[in-house]
């Protein structure tokens, strides 16, 4: 497919008028839109106000974002820079990240995409008013800083941003339907929909990709095994620990917040060093085990930190299965 007429000459005029101050500023607003940034706002959301919120706002951004990858795949339209060889130059990214986001595709932006589905539905289930500003301010902040660092083409975001906005638009008017529909399922049907959903959604990119299984294929994993992981915990949880987000004191859910990142950072760290001992040569196996690490972090996050901060009297709970 040929890359898209999308305008060059507003990417070289934003790399040609940077700032070190806007640069800093920009690098810190896409952080938000970032993996990291969603499991730092969704795990406080879980652990200190609401369960079923946080839980929520994770499969909107997830599902987005495992659209974004398919679509990306269908366009197959280059990042800007890319063509002409000078994009180390022009992107204000590291350059292990210019490496990584050279071999991806461009349009449409996964992090606009993901905040235009993401902040939208926390805006709805907000009702102070400097919450719902902080929304909105994240899903331009984020959009804005795609092309200002050079690795989006605005035309890129702006169509993030539509169709980020209609995944929050389904998810928001539909979600008492899809909720009613998810818990006629038994637990063990709602895991093999969730793994075999996850396996499609690989061999789907994977075939879009030429039947190459690295580069964007293997971002679908992490998002499909994210998913499968918050399957898999959340009706543990519920059964057997069942916290109060809202319980104890604010040092208390601090407490709770920066064990539960820990404990996932350190899932992340040690399932990382496990994957560098897995042969070069094992491509599947290194790609399914991505799967598994990412579902490893989505179970810590959502079970096993609930469990331990319940016992070490970090939270009350009152286990459904009692």
């Amino acid at each position: 497919m040929a890359p898209l007429p999308f305008n060059m000459a507003v990417m070289e005029f934003l790399a040609d008028h940077r700032t070190a101050f806007l640069t800093h500023f920009f690098l810190a607003a896409t952080y938000l839109g970032d993996t990291g940034g969603y499991i730092l706002i969704a795990t406080l959301i879980y652990v200190a106000w609401n369960k079923q919120l946080a839980v929520r706002l994770s499969m909107v951004v997830l599902l987005a974002s495992s659209l974004n990858v398919v679509l990306k795949l269908i366009l197959k339209n280059p990042r800007p820079f890319v063509r002409e060889g000078n994009y180390f130059e022009k992107w204000a990214v590291s350059p292990r990240a210019a490496r990584g986001l050279a071999a991806q595709y461009s349009t449409p932006s996964g992090h606009a995409m993901a905040a235009a589905a993401f902040y939208p539905c926390l805006y709805k289930s907000v009702k102070r008013s400097y919450l719902r500003v902080i929304a909105v301010l994240a899903i331009v902040l984020i959009g804005i800083s795609r092309p200002y660092l050079g690795v989006h083409y605005a035309e890129d975001v702006l169509i993030g941003w539509a169709i980020g906005l209609g995944v929050a638009w389904i998810g928001i008017k539909y979600a008492a339907a899809i909720d009613d529909l998810w818990r006629r399922l038994s637990y063990t049907q709602q895991v093999g929909v969730a793994v075999a959903g996850g396996m499609a959604l690989w061999l789907l990119t994977i075939a879009l990709n030429g039947w190459q299984i690295n580069g964007q294929p293997r971002e679908a994993l992490c998002d499909a095994g994210f998913l499968a992981g918050i399957v898999l915990a959340r009706p543990l949880e519920l059964r057997m620990v069942n916290f109060d987000p809202k319980s104890l004191n604010v040092p208390a859910k601090l407490l709770r917040y920066l064990l539960s990142i820990a404990m996932t950072a350190g899932t992340m760290l040690i399932s990382g060093w496990a994957a560098g001992l897995i042969p070069a040569g094992l491509i599947l196996l290194a790609n399914l085990f991505e799967f598994l690490r990412f579902a490893a972090a989505g179970f810590v996050i959502i079970f096993l930190a609930p469990l331990l901060f319940t016992r070490i009297g970090l939270a009350e709970g009152r286990p459904a299965g009692v």
